[in-house]
């Protein structure tokens, strides 16, 4: 079954879904979706370093276009 074919079903599936399913589906996606990361104060301080560089220096970050092709091929 291919993501359309997935989501399809999943669609039929919430419009007969009663208040107990709706729920549970609701829970589900919420549990899923929630990120459990937790940052140290140095990765956070980090995070404000970059971000300060950048905002002072744009010339300095890549184009997404440029990030993205770096990502992919490396």
């Amino acid at each position: 079954m291919n993501l359309a074919e997935k989501i399809e079903t999943l669609m039929h599936i919430v419009q007969v879904a009663d208040d107990k399913l709706t729920g549970l589906l609701i829970a589900l996606a919420n549990e899923y979706n929630t990120t459990n990361e937790a940052y140290t104060a140095e990765e956070t301080e980090n995070f404000y370093q970059i971000r300060d560089l950048l905002l002072q220096d744009p010339e300095t970050g890549y184009s997404p276009n440029k990030a993205h092709d770096l990502i992919r091929f490396s």
